[in-house]
């Protein structure tokens, strides 16, 4: 009997953090160790990271963010319970923190994610390969997970 063929996929995630960090990505990625990987897209180098995708056609998806740098949807504009009074994302343990004690908007948590994802189409011009979260900020306490739906 043939045994199925598996598939490993590593993704490397973070990229447009920084410059540095993404040119030891694509390097990894066209050494073989890297098969995709997923993009922050409010990183310091999220414009470079993405030309540095399309040029090397490397399968790209969304690294979703809510606890790391500024929103790139309607809560940078203003008051949100994604965000604390500089402007800033509350932090792994804050964004946590915040939804377990119900201080988390979750119509925010949307407009944010779906704001991301806009700016992920305008970047790449497609749609994500895949979804994950940035520090499994996916994941919420109490086994709630965000979606899409």
């Amino acid at each position: 009997m043939a045994r199925p063929r598996v598939r490993l996929v590593v993704t490397a995630d973070d990229f447009g953090y920084c410059p540095r960090r993404d040119d030891g990505i694509v390097e990894a990625f066209l050494a073989g160790a890297v098969t995709s990987v997923s993009l922050l897209v409010n990183g310091a180098a999220t414009e470079s990271a993405a030309e540095l995708a399309r040029r090397h056609s490397i399968p790209t998806g969304l690294h979703a963010n809510l606890s790391e740098g500024r929103p790139v949807g309607p809560a940078r504009r203003g008051a949100s319970s994604l965000i604390g009074p500089e402007g800033f994302f509350l932090g792994k343990m804050g964004f946590r923190e915040a939804v377990a004690a119900g201080d988390v908007a979750l119509p925010q948590v949307r407009e944010e994610l779906e704001a991301q994802l806009s700016c992920f189409r305008e970047l790449l011009g497609r749609a994500p390969t895949h979804v994950d979260g940035h520090q499994h900020v996916h994941v919420l306490p109490g086994g709630q997970t965000l979606s899409w739906a």
